[in-house]
């Protein structure tokens, strides 16, 4: 038998009973959903970030102001300073729940309690490659673990919330015999975290499904993007019945990031029909503000907020926009006050070649746009660094003296 799951004949009971109610009728559950922001614990994981203590209560109150409803603010165990912060959050009155990341040990609990912060978070490895390997722990150790720990905070008068670090690569009957003591001892919520981002959409679906129809305690889903997959996995944990969803600003985190929080929500606000009353601009300006602090810069092409969102080159595409912008831009500019772009390029066409040179106050025929598009192209095909609008401006000087 695998040392590191050592079970008792009851805990074997619990496991028949819960996979039981694995075969339940599929139904998609789809339940309120509640964001927790994690920028402030994961996303200052990236090698050689940090935010400094004024930069993390701007961030923790331009969440708060957006009505982000769970913000985990800090790991305490780092040290005098980080509790100070905390105390100082703590202090502020936020609407928002906030909440300190913490190991499973005595340690990290004493630590987490000098914050004055009411609710915490304790997370444990509980996949074979973490446990045995990293820990040199086992199941039983876990278990021991928990009760000293949550009993005490519970004792304390903490809310705990509790977490399975690397449960995508943990067995499903671990996870639940450990789930169901955490349960048992009293904590608020369980989080079920996709460490190495291993899940793909239908594999997340089906184990939240099985998570939430099993225990009736708020699911938290953590996905990490070492894929590209975090946001799509975290749609499906929600779909599945799990009601919180971490993520980050800018989907800042170790590797390749975390659940993107202004993507989850804007894919929730345009597609979803939800969070209609979220406001975007304010959610664009915290982003640049993080950007700004943690020296990332947004992409050009980043979804929702990048720059080259609104600029269009493709003739095809700015022949629709110029009919209408509902063609290629399934919402507008002026929504994240941002004016939309046309550009020349190799890829422009008649159409808006005419556009542009109508607001240069010029005239330009259907034959001069073919002979300019048509030198333009030449000379891209064997130089680089062209200004195409440069050329154009010439091009229409020469043709209107």
């Amino acid at each position: 038998m695998d040392k590191t799951l050592q079970i008792t004949g009851y805990s074997f009971c619990i496991i028949a009973n819960m996979l039981m109610k694995y075969h339940m009728k599929d139904k998609v559950i789809m339940t309120n959903l509640i964001l927790l922001d994690t920028t402030l614990s994961d996303g200052e994981q990236p090698p050689g970030l940090y935010f400094t203590s004024p930069e993390k209560i701007e961030i923790v109150q331009g969440l708060d102001h957006l009505n982000i409803p769970i913000i985990e603010v800090g790991v305490p165990s780092m040290g005098i300073e980080e509790q100070k912060l905390v105390r100082q959050l703590v202090a502020m009155n936020f609407k928002a729940e906030l909440i300190t990341w913490n190991r499973l040990n005595i340690n990290d609990l004493f630590a987490a309690l000098k914050t004055g912060t009411t609710h915490a978070h304790f997370s444990v490895p509980l996949s074979t490659e973490m446990l045995s390997l990293k820990l040199k722990k086992d199941i039983t150790w876990v278990q021991r673990q928990m009760e000293s720990v949550i009993s005490l905070a519970k004792k304390e008068g903490m809310t705990v919330s509790f977490g399975a670090e690397d449960a995508s690569r943990t067995d499903i009957k671990t996870l639940l015999v450990i789930f169901d003591h955490a349960i048992n001892l009293g904590v608020s919520r369980i989080r079920y975290a996709d460490t190495l981002g291993t899940l793909v959409p239908d594999k997340t679906y089906k184990i939240v499904k099985t998570l939430c129809s099993t225990f009736k305690i708020p699911i938290d889903f953590h996905a990490h993007n070492d894929f590209g997959l975090a946001t799509a996995n975290s749609i499906c944990a929600w779909k599945a019945g799990a009601n919180t969803i971490s993520c980050s600003l800018l989907g800042l985190g170790e590797r390749a990031g975390n659940t993107a929080l202004e993507e989850f929500i804007g894919i929730f606000y345009f597609l979803e029909n939800k969070f209609q009353s979220f406001n975007l601009k304010d959610l664009k300006k915290i982003c640049k503000k993080v950007s700004a602090y943690s020296q990332k810069c947004i992409l050009p092409t980043k979804p929702i907020f990048g720059n080259d969102i609104f600029t269009h080159e493709s003739g095809i595409h700015v022949d629709g926009l110029i009919k209408s912008p509902k063609t290629y831009e399934l919402f507008s500019p002026e929504l994240l006050e941002e004016k939309r772009h046309f550009v020349i390029g190799k890829h422009s066409g008649t159409s808006s070649l005419k556009y542009a040179a109508n607001h240069r106050g010029y005239q330009l025929s259907t034959e001069q746009s073919a002979k300019f598009m048509s030198n333009l192209r030449q000379k891209m095909s064997y130089r680089k660094g062209i200004n195409a609008a440069q050329e154009f401006t010439e091009y229409l000087k020469k043709i209107n003296p």
